[in-house]
């Protein structure tokens, strides 16, 4: 396991494709004492009625985007961004330094706790393509651990967690980064199988081979 650039709290990137079981391992490292902040979390937070997110979204793609409620139609903007790289692009380049901004800003809280905790996980769905965009990794990350999983198991996890079509995910799959590609940016790999037994054992093993200076006690 790679030595982290500073000693506490250690910063940790979790990435991984769609149904890989991202949510599953955030899940089990909280027993651990280990909090999650949530890209995906956060980046419903900013296009919530009147935030600058959904501002800036409607001006760059137009108000059909809009329910009648005033919220984002998030569906017709999923279809919108996956049928057209240049709009996938342009959404980006509106939510990615929000969501930056804020990831720091979590980070900052945690902290500045009067208990502080000795990991924190940053959840990043698409690390791998980010990385491969900027050309670097995000400065404030100290590890990347990537899930893992097969293809049969990503279409069957985000099937019935979408209620989508095999077809539907597996056009999300063909346009996120490869298992090689994010295998590739991985200091830590976890194994999921399906099995939530064997993914506990797992992580039980990476937590004890962490630096002696990481408390998850």
């Amino acid at each position: 396991m790679p030595t982290p650039k500073k000693s506490s709290p250690l910063i940790i990137g979790l990435t991984g494709g769609i149904g890989s079981g991202k949510s599953t391992v955030s899940q089990l490292l909280s027993e651990y004492n280990i909090p999650t902040i949530d890209t995906d979390t956060i980046a419903r937070t900013l296009v919530q009625p009147n935030t600058q997110g959904l501002h800036e979204i409607v001006k760059q793609f137009g108000t059909h985007l809009l329910n009648t409620d005033g919220t984002l139609n998030r569906a017709q903007l999923r279809t919108l961004i996956f049928n057209d790289p240049q709009k996938k692009e342009a959404l980006e380049a509106i939510l990615h330094p929000l969501i930056q901004t804020e990831v720091q800003k979590q980070i900052t809280k945690l902290k500045q706790h009067s208990s502080p905790p000795s990991i924190i996980l940053v959840a990043i769905p698409l690390l791998a393509e980010s990385i491969q965009k900027n050309g670097h990794t995000p400065d404030y990350l100290d590890q990347i651990w990537v899930v893992d999983t097969s293809v049969e198991q990503q279409l069957k996890q985000a099937c019935q967690r979408d209620q989508s079509s095999p077809e539907q995910i597996q056009k999300i799959i063909d346009q996120q980064a490869s298992r090689q590609e994010r295998l590739a940016i991985a200091d830590v790999i976890i194994t999921n199988t399906g099995n939530l037994n064997d993914l506990h054992q797992q992580l039980q093993h990476i937590i004890t081979r962490l630096p002696s200076s990481v408390d998850t006690t």
